[in-house]
């Protein structure tokens, strides 16, 4: 694992001649907008309400309708990595937002470093960024998101500067794995603009016609634990901007109207876009994901965090035209996944979400008693998704025939279609053929795209269509099924005709097509492929 990565370093590091300039014509910056949680149907289905960036893109850009991702893992640090990458987990290593160290015997966070506390060390594909900067040395790369994984995964290995939300101090933090960052970053933070606009005020929503907001699928749901509407407050008694204050902007739209204006200040201060290199900006979005996962894709507080990303975008825009040129820039957007519906939505009801309950603990339960009592408790790791092959060895199993006999009896348990074995997977001959999403070779080539032979488990519980195992009030995502891998994929720039395109593609073609608008080769061994044909 250290080799790769010092392998990216080397190579992004070392001196070269002085490169042929791009060819006339490239764009000067590029930016890729990634938008967390972000489901495709948003797009759809927000669109007669939208007149910001969001409507810009529709209006001047390329759509990849069936666009999803290609891994069976659908959180952040995948989608984000696989975004960043054109390589899906199976080549960067990040299969998870955290995973299990069989060597170490421990959990690690995809970003966590023992040196540097953050950093793309465990990250073992070259990003965008990182090709960037080999073809043009010269080359500007900087990311910023509402996340240290989204931020630091979209930076590569050798941006100029990553930067995340600091839900402490409301101000943007990084590491000392970069560059010292710039003394407007603290400057920035300092400014006390979250407290100025945001301290003592509540969350109303922005003006939107009711009717419109129900023929977009956008409904409260005031019974139960949604019972409290809008307004919302930031913070506690406290009068003074303290933690729960910043993590309060953090969990609302707020948080990404934030992030907006250390955008723009990002692109000023460090001049992107304005020399004959084209420069690369990633930013990632994090509010629909934080609004998301408390109220449901179909709530009020959704539609008003989607609107306020629209204004938020479109200002970007404006001002991407002014300081670089209209013609001078391209942007891509995405997402890391979808979500599934709350069950107790009209939605959710409508399309049978079904929320985890006494039945599936006690079968899975029962079912774990039985393992162990078949093959012992020494040989389980991570909550028995991992096995221990030392374990294994001193008792003489293998590998394979426990990981069938916990698929058999997993299996049985409502609400589990399927339990993919890492011997299974690794086993098989290669899947060909078209892509067909939904399909049953599909779900087994995103668990196979998904499976690192060091860091994936021995096992992937795949659960039946819209089973929701969370068993409080909330929602979340990371199944295989179209609500999840289902995502925007959308690029407007000079010379891209406005237009959609309905062909499957794959999130790993984003990267790649980018590279392509840059005249930036890509390594040999990626996944994604350019779509960049489909834009000219």
């Amino acid at each position: 694992m250290a080799a790769a990565v010092a392998t990216v370093v080397i190579v992004t590091s070392c001196r070269r001649p002085v490169p042929e300039p791009p060819p006339a014509g490239t764009p000067r910056l590029a930016v890729v907008v990634v938008a967390d949680q972000f489901l495709y149907e948003y797009l759809e289905r927000v669109r007669p309400l939208v007149s910001g960036g969001l409507a810009r893109l529709h209006e001047e850009g390329v759509s990849f309708t069936e666009a999803h991702h290609g891994h069976a893992v659908t959180v952040t640090a995948v989608g984000h990595a696989s975004l960043a990458t054109g390589a899906h987990p199976a080549r960067s290593g990040i299969v998870g937002n955290q995973w299990f160290d069989r060597e170490a015997g421990e959990g690690v966070y995809c970003v966590d470093d023992p040196e540097h506390g953050t950093s793309p060390r465990l990250l073992l594909a070259p990003a965008l960024g990182d090709w960037l900067k080999q073809r043009y040395p010269e080359a500007k790369v900087y990311s910023a998101g509402g996340k240290d994984r989204s931020a630091v995964l979209m930076g590569g290995h050798r941006p100029d500067g990553a930067f995340w939300y600091d839900r402490g101090s409301g101000g943007f933090a990084t590491s000392g794995y970069y560059p010292e960052p710039p003394a407007w970053v603290e400057a920035f933070g300092e400014e006390g603009l979250l407290p100025e606009l945001f301290l003592g005020a509540a969350w109303e929503p922005l003006p939107v016609d009711p009717a419109a907001a129900e023929a977009a699928g956008f409904a409260s749901m005031d019974r139960g634990p949604f019972d409290r509407g809008f307004p919302r407050v930031l913070g506690n008694l406290s009068g003074l901007p303290d933690g729960g204050f910043f993590y309060d902007v953090y969990d609302s739209p707020f948080g990404d109207e934030h992030l907006g204006r250390f955008a723009r200040r990002l692109v000023e201060e460090e001049d992107l876009g304005t020399d004959g290199w084209p420069d690369l900006l990633a930013l990632s979005f994090a509010s629909l994901d934080t609004v998301g996962h408390d109220y449901g894709p179909h709530s009020p507080e959704v539609l008003d965090t989607l609107l306020r990303l629209d204004r938020v975008l479109g200002e970007l825009f404006v001002f991407l035209d002014e300081r670089v040129g209209r013609g001078g820039w391209v942007v891509a957007l995405s997402s890391d996944h979808g979500v599934v519906p709350l069950p107790e939505s009209s939605a959710g009801q409508a399309a049978g979400v079904r929320r985890a309950g006494l039945a599936d603990v006690r079968c899975h339960r029962r079912a774990g008693a039985r393992l162990v009592g078949q093959f012992g408790a020494e040989i389980w790791r991570a909550n028995g998704a991992y096995l221990d092959p030392e374990a294994l060895d001193e008792a003489g199993l293998d590998a394979g025939e426990v990981e069938a006999a916990v698929a058999r009896e997993l299996e049985r348990c409502p609400g589990v279609a399927r339990v993919w074995t890492r011997s299974g997977l690794t086993g098989s001959p290669a899947l060909v053929g078209p892509l067909v999403p939904g399909s049953a070779t599909w779900y087994e080539l995103l668990y196979r795209n998904n499976l690192h032979p060091e860091r994936s488990p021995n096992l992937y519980v795949q659960p039946a269509p819209f089973q929701l195992d969370y068993l409080g009030a909330l929602t979340t995502h990371g199944s295989p099924y179209g609500y999840d891998t289902h995502v925007p994929f959308l690029v407007a720039g000079p010379g891209i005709a406005p237009g959609t395109v309905a062909e499957t593609v794959l999130t790993v073609d984003l990267a790649p097509t980018l590279a392509d608008l840059l005249a930036v080769p890509v390594p040999e061994d990626l996944d994604g492929v350019s779509r960049a044909g489909h834009l000219r």
